[in-house]
Parts: structure tokens; C-alpha cells; sequence
């Protein structure tokens, strides 16, 4: 199979299984939102932090060290996996006798048992991480979408069903711990892989030369990803907490999963090319082309439709949520242009710049905070999204070094996107101050407004995502690209 035909098939099978598992978690969200408290949430969002750096420290690197392999050799896999098995283990350990420090740290003794039992989430997660790289490395996206999809559902029932009992915040530590169980399991049960020696010096050498700097990067990253959440929980109540979390939720789900798909495919596939810089230029520009027509017009319509939107789905008690999804839906808009533009050192094995730039970033991030903060929850939300784009642009400073790809030539790229939105916002918010007053309805227009008004502006001014999209659908699926030629075609003779 060629690298075009293992692009198209890991495309189809990695937004199954992104799709997929987005809606699911969009509607257990929903769910546990309707069960539970906006404390509750808030509750186990102040532990994320923990974990996040834990999960990262577990890595270590070297599941990206591994996918990056031109060859995978069974010492590199054993050694990666005893490696990641001896990490979790200890973490396990310091977090089991920090938990009581950390509940004190937060003013909170419920703390202390959920710590300790979300941590077994790092044993499991740990068992699996090698098969993941190894199906990763193969481009077997078909049995990872399966996974995916299957460890997703099950970890919905679990959860669900300990709401509906009462069990309050520990539904939610319940979800964290069987998410990572259930996704161990099925990757072991569909690649059976086992490690048949132990850790191998020249292994250790090479993954932890190249993973290292991605172990401290990503470390960084998490920690700044999640300060927001130790800053408000800090600083506010677990009810603040909450409706900010909630509001990441939407957000986050809505503007990570295209740029999941597109990574997940792309990154091993450019990484087998990266000796030829123009063929990657055109390949991350395309990306950047294709992901800014679906996440812009997704983020700025989930800003327009936010209020009817969080009341249908999560009931009057999330209101407060409202006003913070709109604001980090500001940000939001530019997650795929970060992911997209720190891709490139990856792909280019510039571990060290990519360490170099969050370092540079998490500085930024740091002063945004002691602006914000003294202005409120609503000061440091506006903070949060400033730095955002000024770390965007520090992104792209570093991407036009290696692939010759301009700040201009991306700004253009962007803008161009953008303006195609334009009548969508004009459309949507006349629906949504001239409809019903009920609620859904209000909600379901506006959304069916929006994409309709969007799709008719990308066809009359031939956008070239859609071009793009006929050309690949077309020979596999003809219908696809009659059906896009047609309406072309009547709307411009209209």
C-alpha cells in the first residue's frame, strides 16, 4: 500500500475514531453535567494537573521516539516499555504519600482518597503505551479507531452508572481510572505484543536522546496547560472552577478533534519524508488550509450559539459557563495552528528548539497570569487569550526557519479562511435575535443556519478545502465529487 493510500485509509479510520469518540464523551458530558454539580467538577479538575504531569513523566518521550523509528526493533519496544512499567510504579508511590499534602494544598480533605485513586490511572496507562506506538508506527489506524471507540463506551456506562447512584465528584475519578484500564485491555488484546528481554542500553540511549527534550517539553506544557485550573481553583471556589472546566470541555472537544485527525495521520507519515523540506512545507500548508476552514467556523459558531447551546444541553445551574466558553473559544480558534506549527520541529527531529520554545512560551504564559489575576476570573480569562496569540506567533517565527513557510504566507493562508465566515456571522446572529424563544429551537436553527450559509459560500467561491477534498474522495467515492461539481456548477449559474 502507498503512502497516499495509507494517508487516505488512516484519514477515514482516525475521524472514526475521533468522531466517534467526541460524541461520545460530548453526551457523557452532557449527562454527568445534568447529574452532577459544577463543585463536583471543579473538584476532580484540580487534581488534572497532578496527572497531566504525571502521564507525561511516565512517557517519558519515548512513544514519539518509537513512532519516529524508520524500524522498530524489539530491544527499542522492551526497553520503552519496562522503562514506562518502572515510572509509573514510582510515581504511584510519590503521589500515594503526597495525596495528603495535596488536599491540604487545596483546602480540601475529599482530596485525599481521589488522588490516590485516580493515580492507579498511571499503572494502566503505562501497560499500554508501547502497543499504542507500535500500531501508530504501522499506520494501523482501523484497530486504533476500534479501540478507541470500544474503551470510550465502556468507560461511558461505568461512569453514568456511578452518577446515577450518587456517587457525586467520584463518578468522575471513576471515569478517569476506567478509561485508562479499558484502553490498556482492548490494546492488548488486538496487538498482542510482548517484551522478550529487558532494558537494552543502545535503546535507552538513542529513544532518550531524541525523547528527553519532548519528555521536558511536554512536562512544561502540561503544567501551563492546566495552571489555569491550579490558579482558579486556588484563587476561587470549586464552583468556578467547575464552569470554567465545563466551558474547556466544549471548547476543547469542538477544536481538537480535526486537528487529531490530521496529526495522528500526518506525523508518522511526514516523519518518513522529512528530508525534503518543500514536500513538507506543501503538506503542513495544506494542513493548515484544510484544518482553519472546519475549526474557525466551528469556534466562532459554538461563541454565536453559546447561550442556547449550554442551557439546552446542561440545564440553567451551568449558566455561568456561558460568557467563558465565548471567551476561550477566542483562543481555541488557534489550537490547530499551535499544533500544527510545533509538528514541523517534531517531524524535523528538533527536539531541542521544540524544549527551546516552551520555555519561551510558558514565560509568556506567566506574565499573562499575574496581569489577569488581580482583575478577576474575568481579567485572567482575557490574559489566557492574549498569550495565545502571542505564543502563536512565536510558533510560526520558528516554523518559517526549517520549511521556509513566512508568517505573511500563513497569515494570508488564514485570513483567506476566515473571511469565508463572515456571512455565517451575519447569518446566525440574525437567526438567533429573530426566532423562537424556545430555546432548542432557537439552537437548532441557528446551528442549521450556520452551516448551510458556510457550505454555500466554500462552493460559490471554490474554496479550495473542498477542491481538495473532492480530489481524494472522488476516485474512491465518485458521488462525492459529481455531487460537489454539480452544485458548483447550478449555484454559480444562479
Amino acid at each position: 500500500m502507498s503512502l497516499a493510500q495509507k494517508a487516505f485509509s488512516g484519514v477515514i479510520w482516525t475521524a472514526i475514531e475521533r468522531f466517534g469518540i467526541q460524541l461520545i464523551q460530548f453526551a457523557v458530558v452532557v449527562v454527568l453535567a445534568r447529574l452532577l454539580s459544577p463543585a463536583d467538577f471543579g473538584l476532580v479538575a484540580l487534581l488534572m494537573v497532578v496527572f497531566a504531569i504525571s502521564g507525561i513523566l511516565v512517557n517519558g518521550g519515548f512513544t514519539a521516539a518509537l513512532i519516529r523509528e524508520q524500524e522498530l526493533t524489539e530491544e527499542d519496544k522492551a526497553t520503552a516499555f519496562w522503562l514506562n512499567i518502572s515510572a509509573a510504579l514510582l510515581l504511584y508511590g510519590v503521589i500515594w504519600v503526597l495525596a495528603p499534602a495535596i488536599a491540604a494544598f487545596f483546602g480540601n480533605s475529599e482530596l485525599l482518597g481521589l488522588t490516590r485513586f485516580m493515580a492507579l490511572s498511571l499503572v494502566f496507562r503505562a501497560f499500554g503505551l508501547v502497543q499504542q506506538a507500535e500500531l501508530t508506527h504501522r499506520l494501523a489506524f482501523r484497530k486504533l479507531g476500534f479501540k478507541s471507540i470500544v474503551a470510550s463506551s465502556i468507560t461511558a456506562a461505568i461512569a453514568i452508572s456511578a452518577a446515577v447512584l450518587g456517587a457525586g465528584a467520584w463518578a468522575l475519578a471513576i471515569k478517569f481510572v476506567v478509561a485508562a484500564a479499558s484502553d490498556t485491555v482492548i490494546l492488548w488484546l488486538i496487538n498482542p505484543w510482548r517484551p522478550n528481554s529487558w532494558i537494552e542500553r543502545k535503546s535507552f540511549e538513542k529513544l532518550f536522546g531524541f525523547g528527553w527534550k519532548l519528555a521536558v517539553s511536554g512536562l512544561i506544557n502540561e503544567i501551563f496547560q492546566n495552571v489555569y485550573k491550579v490558579v482558579i481553583g486556588k484563587a476561587f471556589s470549586p464552583a468556578v472552577l467547575g464552569h470554567y472546566t465545563q466551558a474547556h470541555s466544549f471548547q476543547s472537544i469542538a477544536s481538537t478533534s480535526i486537528v487529531n485527525v490530521i496529526q495522528k495521520v500526518s506525523y508518522p507519515i511526514l516523519a518518513k519524508a522529512n528530508s525534503d523540506p518543500a514536500r513538507l512545507k506543501r503538506g503542513y500548508r495544506m494542513m493548515i488550509r484544510i484544518s482553519s476552514y472546519f475549526v474557525f467556523p466551528t469556534m466562532i459558531g459554538i461563541a454565536l450559539v453559546a447561550e442556547p447551546l449550554v442551557l439546552s444541553l446542561v440545564g440553567e445551574k451551568w449558566r455561568a459557563t456561558v460568557p467563558m466558553l465565548q471567551i476561550l473559544c477566542i483562543s481555541g480558534a488557534l489550537y490547530h495552528l499551535h499544533s500544527i506549527n510545533l509538528n514541523v520541529l517534531q517531524v524535523m527531529g528538533r527536539s531541542d528548539l521544540f524544549l527551546r520554545l516552551e520555555i519561551i512560551k510558558k514565560i509568556n504564559i506567566t506574565i499573562a497570569i499575574l496581569i489577569g489575576l488581580p482583575f478577576g476570573i474575568w481579567g485572567l480569562l482575557t490574559a489566557q487569550v492574549a498569550s495565545s496569540y502571542i505564543a502563536l506567533f512565536i510558533n510560526m517565527w520558528y516554523t518559517r526557519k526549517f520549511i521556509d513557510y513566512s508568517i505573511g504566507e500563513q497569515l494570508r493562508d488564514v485570513l483567506e479562511i476566515i473571511l469565508y465566515s463572515v456571512p455565517m456571522v451575519i447569518v446566525v446572529t440574525l437567526v438567533g435575535i429573530s426566532t423562537v424563544e424556545m430555546i432548542t429551537g432557537r439552537l437548532a436553527l441557528m446551528i442549521i443556519a450556520g452551516i448551510i450559509s458556510y457550505a454555500l459560500i466554500g462552493l460559490v467561491v471554490g474554496a479550495e478545502p473542498i477542491r481538495v477534498v473532492g480530489n481524494v474522495l472522488g476516485p474512491r467515492i465518485p458521488v462525492v465529487r459529481k455531487t460537489i461539481d454539480r452544485l458548483q456548477r447550478g449555484l454559480r449559474s444562479a
